[in-house]
């Protein structure tokens, strides 16, 4: 790609970062107006811009990965509103009428809320630096998911409170907008042209267009101050020398605690989105620092927090943002913004405030939960089998408790819950450590040789056989479980057939195990998808590119065994050599009868890639093989051609010609130069005539070969295939003792 398209992807990225984020963007000014009230107006919009613009720029400078974008979000931002509420009301400061907060209270409470800010930002910035980033990432998905359904309940009730106190026009342009936004989503699936106008975008405009000019908002310049730099937080913190300082504190420190526990939350989600959808890697710790951090110094100057944002990240990467252009480009387009329609923002109508309200509450809702919640309603059952419903139920407690009793009480309740469910389940739903060949092999019958060669290259396949459920309490192992594949491997069999069911972060997870497995590059085999339980893991497996996919894991692991058999060195067989009087086909003869065999046969010399015999000639006889490798092909050569087995010395071949006299059945070729004795019909039938127990006893070499070869399949067929191999030895000795 030249450097002018790459700058003008990088500039695209930005721009629809900005647009579909604009709306989080003044969540500021709307949510300190709809909770604090007007009065609240100026700090608000002071943090708007410093949010969206001086703490994206130290995101950058403390090199934040580039395709993370950072920005306000809702349950953080509702986090520490609650902070300044708790703080403020807990001041030595009267009250005013109706419980809102007084001008005293507020700049009390701004004060305050930003000191627990700041030191819930460093408490995050030291976890980063004491490399507990991992650690976090574990906490369950339902979690983040409760509390950002319980944040989403809390903008409708603003909304709603917003129609309440308000007039017709009021109702008229929330609804207006809310409807504008759903079907200009749907015009947009049909109309491509459409795409490059946010729905959100569109919405605004229309409510914007009702409010304005039905009913008129307030003159611009009656306004407060946006830029009094007053509101700058460390100009602020004097206020509190004349407050009981060490009770603030106290009440303050539950709700910093829970911000610093939301922060990595919402963060940790647009990261693990990210990750799953276009499977990058992100340091956890690294972004712990960056995110501390960068809200350390807005914690100073008065912002609030700033953390990843999904909405920006998947718009700026799927338009084509890959670097630090995009995120410049971002933070640069929403501080003009800022500044050409700040005056406006601070006097939106009513209508627009409760109408951006409404329309941010479905993108709080947590995906997975809206579809059940949605399936719920259609088949009206309260309940399904499997880990997925248990995550729902949860989610739905901590949606509640978070709605009703705070975030506090929801994070709390909400990891609580889910260590209980995690707990429950360890003991068989936790997923499986890696096998490798050691463990399992599949039923195809190998030879000697080949059977040699897996269990020294026993490593080169990883298999991992998954049971039970793949949910949101193992999903975290499962995505760890990449890191710890041995490093030689080649090839991978993940099995699913005895999987029940998954819920959304499982699938993730597994989803980008094996899309990050298959990055490496590993050949990555899928087995028994059509026999495990979860349609959503069958659909979403069915359809991934760069995976193979076999019936169940027996073919799954012959393919692999074949892939490492075709990758390993032949040379390192050449190099071996095995005296012909100790090839297995002369096992228990005496000496006299070796020398003899050795005598009635014919040395010969083969070179790399010619054939000691092919297909459906006459049998010539028995090879055995002193030195070098010999695979057995179906066909000569091209296209139809495929090994059946190699062999290397020590070893023999051709046997089948000796037992039934018929042509051959398939074609042996070097595969590096090979030294071998060929026993042919006529030195048979004089062993036969001369020394008729030494042809007996190579018989019964023959099918002791046999046999061993039906019993080196799986573990799993051992009895049956032991039966089997007897039954067709013995019968094979019976017709070769007539012959004799």
């Amino acid at each position: 790609m030249s450097s002018k398209s790459n700058i003008r992807t990088e500039v695209q990225g930005g721009i629809e970062s900005t647009l579909l984020g604009f709306a989080t963007a003044i969540g500021p000014i709307l949510l300190f107006v709809g909770i604090l009230g007007t009065q609240a107006l100026a700090p608000a919009f002071w943090a708007t811009l410093l949010t969206a613009t001086v703490i994206p720029a130290l995101w950058l400078l403390l090199k934040g990965h580039a395709a993370i974008l950072p920005g306000t979000r809702a349950a953080s931002l509702t986090a520490y509103i609650g902070l300044v509420l708790q703080v403020g009301l807990a001041s030595g400061e009267p009250s005013t009428l109706g419980g809102t907060l007084s001008s005293q209270q507020l700049l009390v409470g701004l004060a305050g809320a930003s000191l627990m800010f700041a030191a819930a930002s460093g408490l995050v910035l030291a976890l980063g630096l004491l490399r507990l980033g991992n650690v976090f990432k574990m906490i369950p998905s339902t979690v983040t998911a409760g509390i950002s359904n319980g944040t989403a309940l809390l903008l409708v009730w603003l909304a709603l409170k917003q129609v309440a106190h308000g007039t017709w026009v009021v109702s008229l342009t929330a609804v207006s907008m809310l409807l504008c936004y759903f079907f200009w989503q749907k015009a947009q699936t049909r109309m491509k042209a459409l795409q490059h106008m946010p729905a959100i975008m569109v919405a605004l405009f229309l409510g914007l267009s009702i409010g304005l000019n039905i009913e008129p908002a307030a003159p611009v310049h009656t306004a407060p101050v946006a830029y009094d730099l007053a509101w700058i937080a460390i100009r602020m913190w004097p206020a509190l020398l004349d407050q009981p300082l060490g009770h603030l504190l106290m009440v303050g420190l539950p709700g910093a605690i829970t911000l610093a526990l939301v922060m990595i939350l919402e963060s940790f989600t647009a990261n693990n989105v990210m990750e799953t959808r276009f499977g990058l890697r992100i340091d956890a710790n690294r972004q712990l620092v960056v995110l501390g951090g960068s809200n350390v110094m807005s914690a100073v100057l008065g912002g609030v927090p700033c953390t990843s944002s999904p909405v920006r990240c998947v718009a700026s990467w799927s338009a084509g943002g890959r670097g630090v252009q995009a995120a410049l480009a971002s933070l640069v387009l929403t501080g003009a913004l800022m500044l050409a329609f700040g005056s406006w923002l601070l006097v939106l109508p009513a209508g627009v405030v409760a109408g951006l309200f409404l329309l941010q509450a479905p993108l709080m809702t947590d995906p997975a939960f809206a579809k059940r919640m949605a399936e719920m309603v259609r088949t009206r059952r309260l309940h399904r089998e499997g880990a997925g419903d248990l995550g729902f139920w949860i989610t739905l407690i901590i949606s509640l408790v978070g709605f009703l009793g705070g975030l506090i009480w929801a994070c709390f309740m909400g990891i609580g819950l889910s260590a209980l469910a995690v707990l429950r389940s360890v003991s068989s739903n936790l997923t499986a450590q890696w096998a490798y060949m050691n463990h399992y092999r599949s039923r195809r019958v190998r030879s000697a040789g080949e059977s040699n060669n897996l269990a020294r290259l026993a490593h080169r396949v990883g298999v991992l056989r998954l049971t039970g459920h793949l949910f949101f309490g193992n999903s975290t192992r499962l995505t760890q479980m990449v890191d710890e594949l041995h490093e030689e491997s080649i090839a991978v069999v993940i099995d699913v057939s005895q999987v029940h069911d998954v819920d959304p972060s499982g699938l993730n997870a597994l989803t980008w195990v094996v899309r990050t497995l298959i990055d490496r590059p590993l050949t990555v085999v899928l087995t028994g998808l059509r026999r495990t339980n979860s349609p959503e893991l069958r659909q979403a497996l069915g359809s991934m590119s760069g995976a193979e996919h076999r019936i169940d894991l027996d073919h799954g692991l012959e393919m692999c065994e074949e892939l490492v058999l075709q990758n390993s060195t032949v040379m390192a067989i050449a190099l071996q050599s095995v005296p012909l009087e100790e090839n297995c086909l002369l096992q228990d003869l005496g000496e006299d009868d070796v020398t003899t065999v050795l005598l009635l046969g014919e040395h010969r010399e083969v070179a790399k890639g010619e054939a000691l015999f092919h297909r459906d000639m006459p049998a010539d006889g028995v090879w055995l093989l002193e030195s070098g490798a010999v695979s057995i092909l179906t066909a000569d050569y091209g296209a139809s051609s495929s090994r059946l087995a190699t062999f290397g010395p020590g070893q023999f071949v051709g046997e089948m010609g000796y037992i039934d006299g018929k042509t051959r059945s398939a074609t042996a070729r070097a595969d590096t130069p090979v030294r071998a004795l060929l026993l042919d019909k006529a030195a048979i039938a004089a062993l036969i005539e001369r020394q008729p127990n030494a042809a007996l006893m190579i018989t019964r070499n023959i099918a002791r070969e046999l046999s061993q070869r039906v019993r080196s399949t799986s573990a799993l067929m051992a009895d049956e295939t032991t039966d089997t191999s007897t039954e067709w030895a013995n019968s094979s000795l019976g017709s070769f003792s007539r012959v004799l």
